[in-house]
C-alpha cells in the first residue's frame, strides 16, 4: 500500500510570549492559521526505514524529524513495521511556517493507516504532543487559538477563504536563538481577545488586521536581521496588514484578493525574495483525521 499526504504550512495571527517554565519552555498565546502550500509526502511499506527528499541540504538521517517520529512511532505503538518515505520539501526551513511539525503529524497521519494502528485521534495527538509542541495542530490544521507550550488547542471554525503573501529572505532564523532574547516580563496592551473575535466572527479585513495582527518575536528579530523588517515596511507601502510569522524569517501580507497576491509575487521576486501567493487551508469537520490523504 502507498499514501501521499500534503503537508501545509502555518501562519501566525498573533503570538505572544506569557511566561517561561522552570524547564525552559515558554508559554504561547497564539492563532495558528494553515495554507495551501504543502510539502509532499510518499509513504511505501518496506522492511527498513528509508527517507529520501528532493532537497539535497535536508539531513535524512535520524536527525531528521520525519526519521525520528517513525522511530518513536515503532516504539511507542510496539509495531515491527518500517516505512519507506520521499519528501517534496516545498515549506521553507528556518521559515516560522512550522514545515518540520507538519511534516512530522503527516507521518503519523500516514503511519496510523499504514500500519494499521487505527488509532483514535485523541491517541494520535497525545504521540504527537511527545514529538514536538507544534505538532498536535497538524493533525487537524485549519484555524486554532494555541496555548501553553503549543500543547492546549481550541479551534476556530471559518468559513471565509482568506488570501496571502508569504515573503522570506535568503537566510532563516534560529527559533532556539529568538526564544533566547525574549526578556520576561512583558507587557502588552494588544490583548489576543480583539483578533480572536474577528476571526470568529468571520470578518478579517485589513483595517481590522492592522490594528490586531501582533508577533512578540518582532521586536528582537528585527534589530538583528534588517532586511526582515524591510520586507514588512515595503509591504505595507502596499497598504497591506503584515506579520512576521512564528519567530521569522518569514513575513506574510493579508490580500484583498487573488489577484493582488499574485501580483505582489511578481513585485517581490524582481526584488530577489522568496515569494508565494497562498490562502487558507482549512478541513472540513467532517473529513478524516489525514487531511490530504490519498491511498493506492
Amino acid at each position: 500500500m502507498k499514501i501521499q499526504i500534503k503537508a501545509p504550512a502555518k501562519i501566525n495571527l498573533y503570538l505572544e510570549i506569557i511566561g517561561k517554565r522552570p524547564n525552559g519552555y515558554h508559554n504561547i498565546e497564539s492563532i495558528f492559521h494553515t495554507v495551501d502550500l504543502f510539502d509532499i509526502l510518499d509513504f511505501e511499506e518496506s522492511n527498513n526505514i528509508q527517507l529520501t527528499c528532493n532537497n539535497s541540504s535536508l539531513a535524512v538521517d535520524q536527525s531528521n524529524l520525519i526519521y525520528k517520529t517513525v522511530l518513536k512511532m515503532q516504539k511507542y505503538f510496539n509495531v515491527d513495521k518500517a516505512v519507506k518515505v520521499h519528501l517534496v520539501k516545498n515549506i521553507p526551513m528556518g521559515a516560522g511556517l512550522g514545515g518540520g511539525s507538519s511534516d512530522a503529524a503527516a507521518t503519523i497521519k500516514a503511519l496510523n493507516k499504514l500500519w494499521n494502528l487505527n488509532k483514535s485521534k485523541k491517541e494520535l495527538e497525545l504521540f504527537a504532543a511527545s514529538i514536538g509542541a507544534d505538532v498536535p495542530f497538524f493533525l487537524t490544521c485549519g484555524t486554532a487559538f494555541v496555548e501553553g507550550i503549543g500543547d492546549i488547542i481550541t479551534k476556530i471554525n471559518i468559513k471565509n477563504k482568506y488570501y496571502f503573501v508569504l515573503v522570506k529572505p535568503n537566510f532563516g532564523v534560529s527559533t532556539v536563538w529568538a526564544y533566547s532574547q525574549i526578556k520576561m516580563p512583558l507587557t502588552n496592551i494588544n490583548k489576543i481577545d480583539n483578533i480572536l473575535k474577528v476571526l470568529r466572527e468571520d470578518c478579517l479585513k485589513t483595517d481590522v488586521a492592522k490594528k490586531f495582527f501582533f508577533n512578540r518575536f518582532e521586536e528582537v528579530v528585527f534589530p538583528r536581521y534588517r532586511e526582515i523588517e524591510d520586507i514588512k515596511k515595503y509591504l505595507e507601502s502596499f497598504g497591506c496588514a503584515t506579520l512576521m510569522s512564528g519567530s521569522g524569517a518569514t513575513i506574510f501580507a493579508l490580500a484583498s484578493s487573488k489577484e493582488q497576491s499574485v501580483d505582489l509575487v511578481e513585485k517581490l521576486k524582481k526584488c530577489g525574495w522568496n515569494a508565494w501567493s497562498v490562502s487558507s487551508f482549512e478541513v472540513q469537520d467532517n473529513a478524516e483525521v489525514e487531511n490530504g490523504y490519498n491511498r493506492s
